[in-house]
């Protein structure tokens, strides 16, 4: 076999960045089947969509949501859909089948680096391949980032989801966030709404994400009374800033780079900007006009801003008590930053609207945050 790309994981960023690339590509996944296990809340912006060309495993649209605090509630809304509840098996075999008319896929196989050259078993075979560019779309794990040494820093959260029928009180034109450390002390918990009667109702944490959703679901027994579990699933999200994603000829993408939203979790959109990204710089390499080290450079131009930004106010956040996340909310709620929220809020540049919220804060609140900030 002779190829001068492999990427390492046939995931939602795998696929886009390999169909990128103008050259002899093999997608390796570990799995049988592409978008097996499940591990994502399956909600993408209108942008996200839009920018995947598309995809099929539209379940639901939104335009809003409701942000729950122990005594608040405000809800922002749209006369528009602003995002698509996807069923992430269609959607993710919509885009590896779109790829795959380009690239080569060896489903059920595991990859290792070693040398700069790619080790797969498959079958009961050791496959030995030499490519000019490996990239890693592993996903969290990131096997091959953690051989290089290049994931120092970064946070790694366990989600824990449900699939939920024959529940009670749900709007299924928006999403539920939760903002209580009664439950998620590092997150959040999300209600996203399939249909009118089922729903995602999920958590991210340091752990223990198993007894906390329940806990939660216990709580709210008027909306969850006499529903059923027909999904489970888990995983992990990490969260940070990787100082290099290139090494020697090794590019880091998706998941494994770190190109989460640090604010919400999302990881398709920068994810797949990265991508492209990452596909744009292995074209001028093996044309022999371009230096992989680039890639580093463009996504931090592109993305890397809004990334370091929202970290620092996740900070802010990690400090904040209960108290003082429902002081915030109430504060929003009794101004007109409801109305900014509602014109001008993006689910690609969460920052600008955090940055702007927090500077509206009133001197009392302002010092009690500073407080338990110290």
């Amino acid at each position: 076999m002779e190829y001068d790309v492999v990427v390492i994981g046939g995931g939602i960023i795998g696929n886009i960045t390999a169909k990128e690339i103008k050259g002899d590509v093999l997608i390796v996944e570990e799995h049988q089947s592409i978008g097996f296990p499940l591990q994502c809340a399956g909600i993408i912006s209108k942008k996200c969509y839009e920018s995947l060309e598309k995809p099929k495993g539209v379940v639901n649209k939104v335009r809003g949501a409701y942000i729950h605090t122990i005594k608040n509630t405000l809800k922002i809304e749209s006369e528009k859909d602003m995002a698509y509840v996807m069923e992430r098996k269609v959607m993710d075999k919509d885009i590896a089948i779109k790829a795959a008319k380009k690239c080569d896929i060896l489903l059920k196989s595991y990859a290792e680096v070693e040398e700069n050259k790619v080790i797969i078993k498959h079958g009961g075979e050791v496959i030995e391949i030499q490519p000019e560019v490996i990239v890693s779309a592993e996903g969290v794990r990131a096997r091959t980032g953690m051989k290089l040494g290049l994931l120092k820093g970064r946070e790694v959260l366990s989600a824990c989801q449900f699939e939920m029928v024959n529940v009670k009180n749900i709007d299924d034109d928006f999403v539920h966030i939760f903002l209580d450390k009664r439950y998620s002390e590092n997150f959040f918990v999300w209600i996203i709404p399939l249909e009118e009667d089922r729903v995602r109702v999920g958590l991210l944490d340091k752990g223990g994400g198993y007894n906390k959703l329940l806990k939660f679901i216990n709580n709210k027994s008027e909306m969850f009374k006499n529903t059923s579990i027909v999904e489970f699933s888990v995983g992990a999200l990490p969260i940070g800033y990787l100082k290099k994603t290139v090494k020697d000829n090794i590019l880091l993408v998706g998941d494994s780079a770190c190109h989460v939203k640090p604010l919400s979790g999302g990881g398709i959109y920068y994810g797949s900007l990265g991508g492209r990204i990452a596909g744009r710089v292995i074209n001028e390499y093996l044309n022999g006009s371009g230096d992989l080290r680039r890639y580093d450079k463009e996504w931090r131009k592109e993305f890397g801003e809004e990334l370091k930004t929202s970290l620092m106010i996740r900070k802010l956040f990690l400090k904040m008590g209960n108290e003082t996340i429902d002081e915030i909310i109430k504060r929003i709620k009794d101004s007109d930053l409801v109305d900014y929220i509602n014109k001008y809020g993006d689910m690609e540049k969460q920052s600008i609207i955090a940055l702007k919220v927090l500077k509206s804060l009133g001197l009392s609140l302002g010092l009690k945050l500073i407080k338990e900030i110290l």
